[in-house]
């Protein structure tokens, strides 16, 4: 991947299927860039597109059109075992649900192994895995099956697997969902620490509003594509936000509902360059000059 490149690059990403008789639009020309090593959190109401977009990313579904790249890899014409690859080597998933990443028949270190299995000797594998327990706080659990664990405890074991292969790209999908609010925030403060020492890339789909400490920005999605961007800086222990609108390829932008409520805007409104700014009120507000 060359320098400058981002790590993810998604443009004009539509995906259309069909429940039952119907064709469903998920996804309706969606832009998204993430650099190496950057964390971004996926934000939006159930509908507005976060799961098929997941889905697009880890190579499961293939968009209807668009361009995605992941790591020079085109998600877009992937064989079906070059999928495979991209998954075992590029990815990592972490699942909203612990379970799904772990087998409940093997030991906590077995199950960090596991993805690991054929991509090196059995001792590079043991001492990764090894790493990977003690940077979550799992050392002496290594022997523990799932069902002899909290439920923090799980999560921190399938994060674990899901960086077991050290993937460029995390892909967590409601990482918090099942924690308490103090469980959540520690396993968030684990999950921040140890993508900056493994340098990976994480998507984070969720609705978790403590993530936003945690993260580079917060993307939000509406109606199939991305709207508004924050950015959070800390100041004597609160956080300030910085938002700004997505202007997409078509010079389309989707205004805040808050300012579209206050202002009364509708189906048309007047758009006026001033000064360097662009003015836009609604139509039957007097003519901009």
């Amino acid at each position: 991947m060359s320098a400058g490149v981002p790590l993810v690059q998604v443009e004009g990403l539509v995906h259309i299927y069909k429940a039952a008789d119907l064709e469903v639009v998920a996804l309706q020309g969606l832009d998204l860039t993430v650099a190496a090593g950057e964390t971004v959190a996926v934000v939006g109401r159930s509908g507005s597109g976060k799961t098929t977009l997941m889905n697009v990313l880890a190579g499961v579904e293939r968009p209807s059109a668009g361009r995605v790249t992941v790591a020079g890899h085109d998600l877009t014409r992937l064989t079906a075992a070059q999928g495979e690859a991209y998954r075992r080597e590029v990815i990592g998933y972490l699942w909203q649900h612990a379970n799904a990443n772990l087998l409940p028949e093997l030991s906590a270190e077995q199950n960090v192994q596991m993805p690991m299995i054929g991509s090196g000797a059995a001792r590079q594998r043991a001492d990764q895995a090894g790493r990977l327990l003690a940077a979550l706080g799992l050392e002496h659990h290594a022997s523990r099956k799932p069902a002899q664990l909290t439920g923090g405890e799980n999560q921190r074991l399938a994060l674990a697997v899901a960086l077991a292969n050290r993937p460029a790209l995390l892909l967590a999908d409601e990482p918090t969902a099942e924690l308490d609010g103090v469980t959540a925030r520690l396993v968030l403060a684990d999950l921040s620490r140890l993508l900056q020492e493994l340098e990976t890339a994480a998507i984070l789909v969720t609705h978790d509003r403590q993530v936003a400490r945690f993260v580079d920005r917060v993307v939000q999605i509406r109606d199939g594509r991305t709207s508004t961007e924050t950015r959070y800086v800390e100041h004597e222990g609160d956080l300030i936000a910085d938002e700004v609108v997505i202007l997409d390829r078509a010079g389309r932008l989707q205004l805040p509902r808050h300012l579209i409520e206050e202002l009364g805007l509708r189906e048309r409104v007047r758009v006026h360059s001033d000064g360097g700014s662009l003015r836009i009120s609604p139509l039957n507000g007097p003519a901009l000059r």
